[in-house]
């Protein structure tokens, strides 16, 4: 059973460097936990950058917008989100998603390092995702961050399919999607 954790309502700067394949690119974004009264403006970020709210992995459909999380601002623009899920000693990083022209600028590995730092005060020793296999700009994300590949589900976007319609046939580098990948990050 997932665990919401209390927040402590505060906020994180994080500045980003250029990176590498986008020279020039830096930001500068406010880190802060997720509030109901941000549903609305993180939702719209869901439905564009993971297709929405409910995702289908190992064979459930899961609402990630229900759990607790962290988003990034700059202004009064959101750049991006990261949800999780506390079940135990173990945490799943259930939803992250960035906004297109502000990927590759350090605001997914901001957000991953709130939620490490928020599961292991709360005594996580393990985050773990699921990716399918043909996220590949993410898969660069998670393994720098810290993650490893621990498991393939074979096929089993073909049955989260039946679960959600919408599931595209192909990513965004025009890979087929077919597998679920588990990946996993010992926590401190």
């Amino acid at each position: 059973m997932a665990t919401r954790l209390p927040g402590n309502g505060t906020t994180r700067t994080c500045a980003g460097a250029a990176s590498e394949g986008q020279p020039g690119r830096v930001h500068q974004a406010a880190i802060r936990e997720l509030t109901p009264a941000d549903e609305a403006t993180v939702e719209r970020l869901l439905d564009a950058e993971l297709g929405g709210r409910v995702q289908a992995r190992l064979g459930g459909v899961h609402d990630v917008l229900a759990l607790p999380g962290f988003c990034a601002w700059l202004g009064d623009r959101i750049l991006g989100v990261a949800t999780y899920a506390l079940d135990g000693d173990r945490a799943e990083l259930a939803a992250i998603a960035v906004a297109r022209d502000r990927r590759f600028v350090g605001i997914g590995s901001a957000l991953i390092d709130a939620v490490v730092s928020t599961v292991a005060a709360h005594g996580g020793r393990e985050l773990w995702l699921v990716t399918t296999n043909d996220n590949v700009d993410a898969l660069r994300l998670y393994q720098r961050r810290g993650f490893h590949i621990t498991r393939l589900h074979s096929r089993a976007i073909d049955r989260a399919r039946e679960l959600k319609p919408t599931i595209p046939l192909r990513g965004r580098y025009g890979i087929p999607m077919r597998d679920e990948l588990i990946l996993v990050r010992p926590l401190p």
